[in-house]
């Protein structure tokens, strides 16, 4: 989730996000971090990725970006 504004009243609402996602991650079975980058508001789960999954999208990638370079010759 990233989630940003100039609004103060937003910024106020980001806090109570902020507050709000590691028990609601928790619920969930992750293991939640925040991270506020300025006005952005990131919301992570940083549990271990399984192995297959982390291979699928190391595939999925190098698939993604050879068939740009294919396309963009």
């Amino acid at each position: 989730m990233i989630q940003s504004s100039d609004d103060p009243a937003v910024m106020d609402d980001l806090e109570d996000v902020r507050r709000a996602a590691p028990k609601a991650g928790r619920r969930l079975g992750w293991k939640p971090a925040t991270r506020l980058v300025g006005e952005r508001l990131f919301v992570l789960d940083e549990r271990e990725v399984p192995e297959e999954i982390q291979q699928f999208t190391e595939n999925a990638a190098a698939e993604a970006m050879d068939r740009a370079w294919r396309e963009h010759r």
